[in-house]
Formats: C-alpha cells, structure tokens, sequence
C-alpha cells in the first residue's frame, strides 16, 4: 500500500538528541521522493509550534512539512502566505477538554508540585500560564514521579501523561500523538493503512501501536517498549538510528 501521510517525531527521530544534529543525507532523498509521490509530511512532536520550528529550521531538512503537529495534541498547516495556523478545530477543543480536566484535577496537581519540592530536582513547566509537565534531572527520578502522579491521580482515570527520558506533559488519558494523526488522516480523507508513523519513545506510542497508522516503525534507538509495540503492531525496526532510520523505513514500505 502506497504512503500517503507521514508522522515522524522530530527529536531522536528525525534528528538525533545532541544540540548541534542534523538530519542524515539519506533523510532528504526519502522525503523529497515521498513529496514527489504525492505524500504528505508531518511532525508530530511535543515541542510547542515556535519550538518545532525553529528546530526544524536548525535541521536543514530539503522542505518544510506540510503539517506540524505540536504538544501531542494541536494541529498546524502552512498558508498560502507561508504563515501556520490551526487545521481544522481540533486544537479548540482539545484546549477546552483539556482545560475541564485540569480543572477536576486540581489536587492531583497539587500533589505534583508539592512533590516538585521534594529536593530531587523535578522542575515544574508552565505554558500560557497554566501548570504543563514537568522535568527530572534523570530517568531514574523520571520513573519514581511516574508511580506517584500514577498513584495520586488514582481518582482521576481521564488525567494522564505523556512522557520521554526527563520530560514530561500531562493531558487527558484520549489526547496524545496517535489521536491527533488520526484527527489529521480523518480532515484529510486518508485511511489508516495508507498512514506510516515513526518515532523513538514513550510519547510516540499511541501514534506506533497501530491504532492511527497501518505502517508503523522505529529507528535503531528506539527504547525497548517502542520496539515491541512496533513489532506486535506488524511494523518495522530499523539498524540505523536517527534519520537514517527514518529513511530505511520509508524505503521498507515503499519497497
């Protein structure tokens, strides 16, 4: 089946996670042979929009996506006028059931930032004023905070989280990476099984379990869990790291 839309994660996907990455050469044959195929692009990272792109300008990728899809959960598009704007009214009311959530939520983040007070060096993130993630100063700090918002949200089913090595983002239980591909492949007529999804960790597994895409892989640094998932979804597990193991997937279903 042909590839008609392309989600890849931006860091330790597309780029690898030192400062000064760049995408591999390989990366820019395949895309540019993906455009030329008719395909769509997406980034589908948990960078905020002026983030992503300004880590997509530092890549030095041959063209922009098409659609950049930020904070696991907002869906953006280039204008005309080369400017990006929301697509759809998707991240409207994701905003408002978000908002609801938190509001209910209230003592479970209270207990996250009393335990952001810890001395374990867990760092509170805020975006338009309001409580957003938070970050550990290691993995091992970053699993021990797993278990215990687990344990204090307890009463809360629909708060969640989405997570990689120390970064964390809290959000409803249905709003992540793989609900909003799949909002994307519905505004833009696609089915699941021409979708292929890519990425390396924790917070790219609803968009690999094969719930929002039928093509589905992971490039050579992918944490272990990733690699399951892609492999119980029937999909791909690259040698290469990084971008070239994005372009190794793009090759293998495409083949």
């Amino acid at each position: 089946m042909a590839i008609r839309l392309l989600s890849t994660d931006f860091d330790g996907t597309l780029i690898g996670h030192e400062p000064d990455s760049r995408t591999a050469a390989s990366l820019a044959g395949a895309l540019t042979g993906l455009r030329e195929r008719g395909a769509v692009w997406a980034v589908n990272t948990g960078r905020q929009l002026w983030f992503a792109l300004e880590g997509l300008e530092h890549a030095h990728l041959p063209h922009d996506p098409e659609f950049v899809l930020t904070c696991e959960k907002d869906i953006f598009h280039r204008t005309g006028e080369g400017a990006w704007e929301a697509f759809g009214d998707w991240n409207a009311r994701m905003e408002e059931r978000t908002t609801e959530l938190f509001a209910r939520a209230r003592h479970v983040l209270a207990a996250i930032e009393e335990m952001s007070s810890s001395g374990e060096g867990i760092e509170m993130l805020y975006e338009n004023g309001r409580i957003a993630g938070l970050m550990t100063p290691d993995t091992d700090t970053m699993e021990r905070t797993v278990q215990l918002i687990l344990t204090a949200a307890a009463d809360v089913p629909e708060f969640s989280f989405n997570r990689n090595h120390v970064w964390m983002r809290f959000a409803h239980r249905e709003i992540h990476k793989g609900s909003a591909l799949a909002e994307l492949s519905r505004l833009l007529g696609i089915p699941r099984g021409e979708v292929l999804a890519i990425g390396d960790h924790h917070n790219d597994i609803p968009m690999l379990d094969g719930s929002a895409a039928g093509m589905v892989a992971c490039p050579a640094n992918a944490v272990g869990e990733v690699k399951e998932i892609v492999r119980a979804a029937g999909g791909y597990v690259s040698r290469h790291p990084w971008g070239e193991g994005v372009a190794d997937a793009i090759r293998h279903f495409s083949a």
